[in-house]
């Protein structure tokens, strides 16, 4: 018996996680600066300077530049630290190979600062690491035996599978010099940064990508006073793609490696963006596995085996709104802004909740700058995910609105992508051999009369009395397509 075997190739995603990871240092106020009297703000931007694939783990190392502003004892000007931060993340994964093809984004979800005393500040960074890891594999399987001479009866099964197709990895920059009218004697404290793609096109070999880099810019003015300030960076890159057919549906999932931004005293904004870029598409396939099998004449030694393979089918853009109300515990007079990273995604695909790592910066009635760490959960509203669905590529876009003197409504707009993986299984016959000839019956052909139960499965009897479903459907005058018997009395021919 030669058995035909079909292979599928495809990436199977072995690690898809969204993590908290913190790391903490220490720093010296330099001795040209003043005490320190409170602590006001502290933010951080994630640089990752490698990812490596290596065996059932991923390593991720890189840095944080922390900005802690503080005001002096006993009276001043906000002073600014700049305090470095290495670290170095890993991902335990099983499958994960020196050939995994890895996507990794990084958010500083806050940074808490303490003083230790006048002179030495303890900071820790929250980083939130959403991790992919992308492995080449085969899905084989049997669709075909061939019993030479021997004539085989077969029973097919016939699924679809939709399968993640390619994975493709690159990288870009976007630079770009902003003449900004007015910002002469501002000085840039913290630059947060969110992509967005506006227009992905693909053509055979290559693939159009059009965004922009939204930025969120922190500044302080002349007067020790902060605000804060969007600018927009406009991005267009084409990537090669070698495998991209025209019109080719692919999702593209990108992520800041790094991030540079300089105000000059003439007021032009330089900013540097190292952008990390996956492109993926799947594919369905239709799958003919067998179910059974049986010859009239001989028996079959058939070996079998499970098959488990997690499908991936990219399900297009996902979009949620929420909104939680935050007590200050004092009066606010003005809010500057609020951020939010979320960390993990809670409860049903009808009712989530999105637990969000969320910061606001306001001054209170003594012209006093606070910034507000809290942990939330927020109830979204949603349109629904398709059945086994996952999201990923969070991005949270934040506004606040007064409510009271004392709290503010943190309003969150949620945009990412969806992802269906669920597990499908099915029997694949490894192996047939020919088994001793089965006992014929007398006198050639012979019909049995029997009676049969309501939905009685034809190809049962038909292997039962070592028939054929044609012949019992052809002595009873059964319909091409009928499967199952009736209550009735059947003819069932025998071979002999």
């Amino acid at each position: 018996m030669e058995l035909v075997r079909k292979s599928i190739p495809y990436y199977d995603v072995i690690l898809d996680n969204v993590s908290v990871y913190e790391e903490s240092a220490d720093a010296i106020v330099p001795d040209a600066f003043p005490d320190i009297g409170r602590l006001v703000y502290a933010g951080g931007i994630a640089s990752i300077k490698d990812q490596s694939p290596q065996n059932d783990r991923l390593l991720v190392s890189g840095a944080v530049a922390v900005t802690v502003l503080y005001q002096p004892e006993p009276e001043g000007h906000l002073q600014r630290l700049e305090i470095p931060l290495s670290f170095a993340y890993i991902e335990e994964a099983k499958g994960v190979t020196a050939d995994s093809l890895c996507f990794v984004r990084c958010h500083v979800a806050g940074v808490n600062a303490r003083a230790v005393n006048s002179r030495k500040v303890s900071v820790t960074a929250k980083l939130c690491f959403e991790t992919a890891v992308y492995q080449p594999a085969t899905l084989q399987y049997t669709e075909q035996v061939d019993g030479g001479e021997l004539p085989l009866e077969i029973l097919y099964d016939t699924q679809e599978l939709t399968l993640l197709q390619q994975v493709c990895c690159d990288s870009f920059p976007v630079l770009d010099d902003i003449e900004w009218s007015g910002a002469e004697g501002l000085e840039l404290l913290h630059t947060d940064c969110f992509l967005k793609q506006n227009e992905c096109r693909s053509m055979n070999g290559r693939l159009f990508l059009r965004g922009e880099a939204a930025l969120q810019l922190l500044l302080q003015d002349d007067a020790g006073m902060l605000q804060q300030v969007s600018k927009s960076i406009p991005f267009t890159q084409m990537l090669d793609i070698p495998d991209l057919k025209e019109g080719q549906s692919a999702t593209v999932r990108l992520a800041v490696r790094n991030l540079d931004c300089v105000l000059s005293a003439s007021g032009v904004l330089s900013a540097g963006i190292g952008v990390q870029a996956a492109v993926l598409w799947d594919e369905t396939h239709t799958l003919q596995t067998i179910r059974d099998l049986y010859q009239t004449q001989y028996a079959l030694n058939v070996q079998a085996g499970p098959v488990q393979v997690h499908e991936c089918a990219l399900c297009g853009d996902f979009t949620a709104d929420g909104m939680e109300n935050v007590p200050l515990g004092m009066k606010a007079s003005q809010y500057l802004g609020a951020k939010a990273v979320c960390t993990e995604l809670q409860g049903s695909p009808d009712s989530l909740r999105a637990k969000v790592a969320a910061e606001i910066l306001y001054y209170d009635d003594q012209d006093s700058l606070y910034q507000l760490h809290r942990m939330l959960e927020i109830p979204l509203r949603t349109n629904g995910l398709p059945p086994a669905a996952s999201l990923c590529d969070l991005d949270l876009q934040v506004s606040l609105t007064p409510a009271g003197e004392d709290s503010a409504n943190l309003h969150v707009a949620v945009c990412g992508s969806m992802v269906s993986r669920p597990a499908t299984s099915f029997s694949d016959v490894t192996d047939v051999q020919t088994g001793a000839a089965r006992t014929p019956a007398s006198g050639g052909v012979t019909l049995i009369l029997r009676r049969t139960a309501e939905g009685e499965d034809l190809w049962e009897l038909a292997k039962q009395y070592a028939t054929t479903v044609a012949a019992i459907r052809a002595a009873n005058h059964l319909a091409e397509g009928q499967t199952a018997a009736g209550d009735a009395m059947l003819l069932i021919p025998m071979e002999s």
